[in-house]
């Protein structure tokens, strides 16, 4: 373990020169320069339950969790939500669309494929997902009944095939932390400003990753809003964006060799998973850091999905496709304080 993290200190200096923004040095990038954990962290990492529904596979897409709340898209449940803040351990499941299918859209063929297998964020009572036909726009305000509001593009009861609408499929979704704006991450080639209002959403702006307009990097595989800005994972990268006002958003900073995969906020932290390639010696796992940009704890898993509890106790990932596994973070068990 000593090893790794001496491998990834010769890295610092090529991953600070990826960043194109030196007026302020934001947490992220100072985390980068002081090194990463020094300590072993892996008896952080508790398991102390699974979660599966009505006892079958499990298969979660994505996740998030926003308060007392998580919100998961997969198989075979659709869309659910679950309250993790009565019991972390033995979440309660307040609305599955499987179970809802008729009073949760008047619209057929509403599958997470279609619109919740590539982003998820909430804002108030509101979840915006998307996957590869367009983007699903629902409402959690009524306890135990989520609804579809709005679907992008439009769903006519006539329409013989599910529409799709390329500026509304996201690999990336965050909000804005004062405005009533969602931002949309394309997978190469764009991020749109969309504003919520009591009407639904109405897209306002498309920014390019690349200045001539041409798809410029690859790929979008996550992001979060984190101490009034964004960390969106690039794969080959994890990029800066800061945002303007009415709804605008701009590039603030590239950091290079960190390949970044899920990206999860929680008030005070960033967990920041780092999948590592050939060339690469940074290990590959999640790392987090704090609001002040000191490097916190190194987490030793790679999931396909996962979510963090606002108090930073409990991680909830799904490992393997079969189920939620439910992690107790022990930080005292780092030796070091840690939280």
């Amino acid at each position: 373990m000593q090893l790794k993290y001496l491998h990834l200190s010769l890295l610092i200096s090529l991953i600070l020169a990826g960043c194109n923004d030196s007026r302020v040095q934001d947490p992220f990038e100072r985390a980068l320069s002081l090194g990463l954990p020094s300590r072993s962290t892996a008896t952080i990492l508790t398991p102390k339950a699974n979660i599966r529904f009505d006892q079958k596979q499990t298969i979660t897409q994505k996740m998030l969790i926003k308060g007392a709340s998580m919100y998961l898209s997969g198989r075979p449940f659709g869309y659910s939500h679950w309250d993790v803040g009565s019991n972390p351990l033995v979440p309660r499941l307040q609305f599955a669309y499987s179970d809802n299918i008729r009073s949760f859209t008047p619209l057929a063929d509403w599958l997470p494929d279609y619109y919740a297998s590539g982003a998820m964020a909430s804002m108030g009572r509101y979840v915006l997902s998307s996957g590869a036909a367009g983007s699903s726009l629902i409402d959690n305000g009524t306890p135990g009944q989520s609804v579809e509001i709005r679907r992008y593009p439009n769903r006519q009861a006539s329409d013989l095939q599910v529409p799709q609408d390329p500026d509304y499929v996201y690999q990336a979704i965050i909000n804005h932390p004062t405005e009533p704006y969602f931002f949309g991450f394309r997978e190469q080639d764009f991020v749109t400003s969309l504003k919520i209002d009591n009407t639904g959403l109405s897209l306002t702006k498309k920014t390019n990753y690349a200045s001539n307009g041409q798809k410029g990097t690859c790929c979008v595989m996550g992001g979060a809003t984190f101490k009034g800005a964004a960390y969106i994972g690039f794969r080959s990268s994890v990029r800066r964006y800061n945002f303007g006002p009415n709804g605008t958003i701009e590039e603030g900073g590239v950091f290079n060799n960190v390949n970044g995969t899920n990206i999860v906020a929680t008030n005070d932290y960033l967990y920041v998973q780092h999948q590592a390639v050939p060339g690469n010696t940074a290990s590959s796992g999640i790392y987090v850091i704090n609001g002040d940009g000191n490097p916190m704890a190194f987490l030793p898993i790679l999931p396909i999905a996962f979510a963090v509890t606002s108090d930073n106790q409990y991680l909830y990932a799904n490992m393997d496709n079969d189920s939620i596994i439910v992690y107790q973070l022990n930080w005292g068990a780092s030796g070091g304080g840690g939280f």
